[in-house]
């Protein structure tokens, strides 16, 4: 049983314990050891302190824990807001609406909690606004690999033979290795960008890191704090890379790329495959594929799981405060959905320029056949 703490204690500051609740608020402290269970609770790359520091910018002031199901949620206060840190991690509804009460009760000026929850928003019974989504690709690892295989698509499974035989025809010195890149990072994100941007050249795009130029910062702090690098080779140079982060029982897919001299070989499926396969080997439960509804990760067996991002209000009256967040949620929602309907039209067109490819293959007729209908 998890004790709650009932009194202010000199090592961990001021300390608000609520036992309705069965939860404690240290409003301007984090107790040691506390950040320490997070990767073990959550499993979760976005809630780690090496994800705070490097991606966030923020390190956490206050803690709120709650026992039976145990949780610690890691904040900060900013204004009228708590910023809680924790990502695409699980809490249950009655247990997020347990944080929340706890939260503004412990922290008076606070009008709204900025939370991510993964279960739909309306479950948690409290005045709120989403403010965005995202959909995490996961991967529900069986304990082998064979019965990983099986699980996969009949087409999927022939393309990962036909795709394999020849790598080991055309490239029988294949070879695969993990390492921990460490201080080296750089380097290996170096060769990573020129072979990403090189493909996206070919295609008249810029990369998000061309676009975002501190992320290369950013991910070679990550990549210093817990990454792995699985570098497949071939005649003993780099020929593909894969950035992976493994955290309690998830292995996070963060990033991959190959040489494009290799475009033929298929690297990036026979590459991607090598990482889920690896992750069944090394006992993992689950592999997160990152975001998007992308078809291929739909093939390696990834589902969506969608995370909101909430502004939790104290009161209906509370939002009055942050008419302009409102404003936001409502660009946004535009832009998404027009997003969504430039990847449809995308998709669609090209499903039917495939369709037409077949068909003319059949010898059923090509394009004149078609619109001459």
């Amino acid at each position: 049983m998890v004790t709650i703490p009932r009194q202010m204690t000199a090592s961990a500051g001021t300390t608000f314990a609520f036992a309705d609740l069965e939860a404690a608020v240290y409003p301007t402290s984090v107790p040691n050891g506390l950040a320490e269970e997070i990767d073990h609770l959550y499993s979760s790359l976005f809630t780690t302190t090496d994800w705070f520091v490097s991606h966030d910018d923020a390190k956490p002031t206050g803690a709120c824990v709650l026992a039976q199901p145990r949780h610690v949620l890691l904040f900060y206060v900013k204004g009228d807001t708590v910023e809680v840190l924790n990502k695409a991690f699980e809490i249950a509804p009655q247990d997020a609406r347990r944080a929340c009460t706890a939260l503004f009760r412990a922290i008076p000026q606070a009008r709204r909690i900025h939370l991510e929850v993964m279960f739909p928003p309306a479950e948690l019974r409290l005045p709120l606004r989403t403010r965005y989504v995202t959909d995490h690709m996961m991967i529900d690892l069986p304990d082998t690999v064979d019965a990983y295989y099986a699980s996969l698509g009949r087409s999927m499974r022939r393309n990962l033979r036909r795709a394999r035989n020849h790598l080991r025809r055309d490239h029988p010195d294949t070879a695969t290795a993990i390492v921990v890149p460490g201080d080296n990072g750089s380097e290996l994100l170096e060769e990573f960008l020129q072979w990403k941007r090189a493909r996206f050249r070919e295609k008249g795009r810029t990369t998000y890191w061309d676009d975002n130029p501190d992320l290369v910062k950013r991910f070679v702090e990550l990549l210093r704090r817990r990454g792995e690098a699985h570098i497949m080779t071939i005649e003993g140079r780099r020929a593909a890379i894969n950035f992976v982060f493994p955290v309690g029982d998830t292995v996070c897919a963060q990033e991959s790329s190959f040489d494009p001299r290799y475009e033929r070989a298929e690297l990036g499926l026979l590459s991607q495959y090598e990482v889920v396969t690896n992750a069944v080997e090394r006992g993992a439960a689950r592999m997160n594929l990152l975001w998007g509804s992308a078809s291929h990760k739909h093939h390696f067996g990834a589902v969506a799981h969608r995370a909101a991002a909430l502004s939790v209000f104290r009161d209906q009256t509370a939002r009055l405060w942050s008419l302009d967040e409102a404003a936001g949620v409502a660009r946004r929602r535009l832009r998404r959905a027009a997003h969504s309907y430039y990847w449809k039209t995308r998709h669609a067109a090209g499903d039917a320029g495939r369709a037409l490819r077949r068909r003319a293959a059949r010898g059923g007729g090509g394009r004149d056949a078609v619109t001459s209908r």
